[in-house]
Formats: C-alpha cells, sequence, structure tokens
C-alpha cells in the first residue's frame, strides 16, 4: 500500500516538477543494506520511570530509504527543504512503523 507524500514546494525532477511522492512499504534489504534509518530510545525522569520516547534519526540511511520508497534518485531528494525532509522522515517512520499516517511519530505509542 503506497502513502501520499505533498511536498511544500515542488522538487525538480528529469521528468519535470514533483509535488508529491507516493511512498511504497519498504522491503528488509534496506535494513540490512543501509542499517536502521532510526532508533527509538526512551525517556526517564530523574526517578527513572519512562516519560516517552525519543526517535534517533539516521538521516544517511533514511535518505536511501525515502530514495527506495519513492524512487526518485537521493541525490533529487538532497534538493528537498528541510522541512519537507523532516516531514518526510516521519511519514516514513510512520510507514515502516505502521502507525497511522497523521500523527507525529514521537506521539505514538511504542510496544
Amino acid at each position: 500500500m503506497a502513502t501520499t507524500f505533498k511536498l511544500s514546494e515542488p522538487l525538480k525532477t528529469h521528468d519535470g516538477d514533483v509535488t508529491e511522492l507516493k511512498l511504497k512499504s519498504p522491503k528488509a534489504r534496506l535494513i540490512v543494506k543501509y542499517g536502521d534509518p532510526f532508533t527509538i530510545r526512551p525517556i526517564k525522569n530523574a526517578k527513572g520511570e519512562n516519560e516517552g520516547y525519543e526517535y534517533i534519526y539516521d538521516n544517511e540511511a533514511m535518505m536511501k530509504f525515502a530514495s527506495d520508497m519513492t524512487g526518485v534518485d537521493d541525490l533529487l531528494l538532497s534538493d528537498l527543504s528541510v522541512s519537507d525532509f523532516m516531514k518526510l522522515r516521519g511519514e516514513i517512520t510512520n510507514v515502516v512503523m505502521g502507525l497511522v499516517s497523521d500523527k507525529n511519530p514521537s506521539e505514538q505509542p511504542v510496544a
């Protein structure tokens, strides 16, 4: 199942301007080839109690995932605005985790 991600500004490609990216579900080979695009770490308070989770991103691996999942070369994707890249990163996180796509990944429950 593909997810559509709308860009805030067009991305210039060899085929013209792109205003949205279609994200396919990633395959396990990506993790084997590029490593985990993110890790999840619990946030502890002073008492050592869990207060939530923090996502630590490997942006290089995330860019490779984005390229494979969209079919757009990572060199072209590197021209995304920082804002679009960070939002795309969150959307990819949701797809990888199988979460509801309209929520922030850091607000999602982690099993």
